[in-house]
């Protein structure tokens, strides 16, 4: 008869691994997505869709290239409008 350890079980520790991780990259891909598109529609950009999915699809490269380019794309700071 094996031993319980032998036998293994189905997700274990492995799997908490493998979603803790995939949690700690998700959760900061979303919050800066939401920001991006946050800034966008305070902004008045008619690209907001766009930025958003790029945030989230595109990391890094694209929320800095999002915050150096955001003035062109929607306002400026005199232009923007308060969310209700």
């Amino acid at each position: 008869m094996p031993l319980p350890l032998q036998v293994g079980v189905p997700g274990g520790v492995e799997l908490f691994i493998v979603l803790f991780l995939a949690t700690v990259v998700a959760v900061p891909l979303v919050l800066a997505s939401l920001i991006i598109y946050l800034d966008a529609v305070d902004r008045n950009s008619r690209h907001v869709l766009a930025w958003t999915v790029a945030a989230l699809l595109g990391g890094v490269v694209v929320w800095a290239l999002y915050f150096v380019v955001r003035d062109e794309v929607g306002g400026n700071g005199l232009t923007v409008k308060s969310r209700p």
